[in-house]
């Protein structure tokens, strides 16, 4: 039987324990944090079925501030919710609940409420469709999903090479949801964050008194995917001395917690995730060659964002409507001559560093449209790496737009300083269905 994983955030270690025998006793895993700062570190290793948030911490006992800025930091992860607080207040409940938290229930609860609440929004989760964020457009990405979709039912083991930004992760879950694991879960790990000391704890667990710092078990991540899929990201930054520790998990699907005096045998779906040439680092004595097979069943290359333009406009407009609920913002539209100067970007950073643009254009937008003056880019950057893709039309027309970008939209200085007539400009401009400013006289 499959254990969903329940994160458990309190700064009360008595509202921990009880929580975590209750949780236990009812077949659960429990993972616990003593506030919001352990509680995103843990986010960034694993991905619970759903996190129980107390409302208040250090700075306060009663408004719940603390609680709701820190599910705003939780709700990007589509982890479900359930607010805890010891103090009745529908305000507060309210406000929690508009802002993307599941359920709220009071201390002290009542076992059965609570573990019913539980059950039903983890039920919840494992039928619905989690990958709003998935958007395959473009005639790269569509050939993509084909082969996930041939792929994700299987048990191989998945190599996904891709650059910084790309959405390796984004891709690993959703060959997750696709897959028939798709009702036990899913493991994340950064490779390249894990301190070497701390490196087979993080993989295999402990035992309390297994070393110093050992002061409570804990449940390593080859445990906490039993049955589901972990995925590895950032791979080819494992130090070399450490990759036959990971060899051996995968050839034998046994491994033994520290501390612990028997081995553990687990069945996982791993898929790991590189920016990295592993080829080269084979070369270079930086990687082993037979973990690499043992990673590679199947390589997966994720397009960059400049291979697939088709998918840069509703990716924009995903993330528009993303941060607009954030910031509580009204509904938000992306003009045609935005839209034309971000296809027109190169996008090192790839989609990762779309989101920031449309972060801060969506912060910065004091109307209903966000135009060209909203998008913040590196002009220098979608000049010079763009222009031997493009045509002569596309060149004018990335002009006209960057020149509009620099004036406000003034037609006048923008035609002063392309060298041509406002009406040489009006022309091109609607060419190029283009928009800009008229001024009055």
């Amino acid at each position: 039987m499959n254990q969903p994983t329940i994160l458990v955030v309190d700064d009360d270690d008595d509202i921990r324990f009880a929580l975590t025998l209750l949780l236990e006793q009812a077949g659960y895993r429990v993972v616990e944090a003593d506030g919001p700062v352990q509680c995103m570190q843990l986010l960034s290793r694993l991905t619970p079925a759903l996190v129980l948030l107390d409302m208040n911490f250090t700075r306060d006992t009663t408004s719940g501030k603390e609680g709701l800025a820190l599910l705003a930091q939780i709700n990007p992860l589509n982890i479900p919710v359930i607010l805890m607080t010891a103090w009745a207040n529908i305000e507060l409940a309210v406000s929690g609940l508009q802002n993307g938290a599941k359920d709220f229930i009071e201390k002290p609860w009542r076992k059965e409420k609570l573990l019913s609440q539980i059950a039903n929004h983890i039920k919840s989760i494992t039928t619905k469709p989690v990958d709003n964020n998935w958007i395959a457009q473009s005639s790269a990405m569509q050939s993509l999903d084909t082969l996930i979709k041939q792929l994700a039912p299987t048990d191989a083991n998945l190599l996904i090479l891709g650059e910084n930004g790309t959405g390796k992760s984004q891709l690993a879950q959703r060959i997750h949801q696709l897959s028939s694991r798709c009702e036990a879960p899913l493991v994340s790990l950064n490779m390249g964050a894990l301190a070497e000391s701390l490196f087979e704890s993080e993989l295999f667990g402990h035992h309390k008194g297994a070393f110093t710092d050992a002061k409570q078990d804990r449940i390593g991540a080859f445990s906490r995917a039993k049955n589901g899929t972990l995925f590895m990201d950032e791979i080819g930054t494992l130090p070399f001395h450490l990759q036959p520790k990971l060899l051996q998990v995968l050839e034998t699907g046994e491994f033994t917690p520290l501390g612990a005096n028997a081995s553990e045998q687990v069945d996982v779906r791993l898929i790991a995730a590189t920016n990295q040439d592993l080829a080269s680092a084979i070369t270079n004595g930086q990687f082993r060659q037979d973990l690499y097979y043992r990673l590679n069943t199947f390589v997966i290359r994720l397009p960059a964002l400049r291979e697939r333009k088709d998918d840069i406009e509703p990716l924009s407009e995903y993330f528009i409507k993303q941060f607009a609920a954030k910031y509580n913002k009204p509904k938000l539209l992306l003009s045609s001559s935005a839209s034309e100067i971000l296809k027109n970007h190169v996008w090192p950073g790839n989609i990762r560093e779309l989101s920031h643009v449309m972060e801060r254009a969506v912060l910065v937008c004091s109307s209903e449209t966000i135009e060209v003056s909203h998008i913040m880019l590196d002009n220098q950057a979608t000049q010079s790496q763009s222009i031997p893709a493009l045509t002569l039309e596309e060149l004018e027309k990335q002009r006209i737009v960057e020149v509009l970008q620099q004036h406000n939209q003034q037609i006048t200085a923008a035609a002063k300083s392309l060298g041509i007539s406002r009406n040489a400009l009006y022309r091109r401009m609607e060419k190029y269905q283009l928009e800009g400013q008229d001024e009055s006289f």
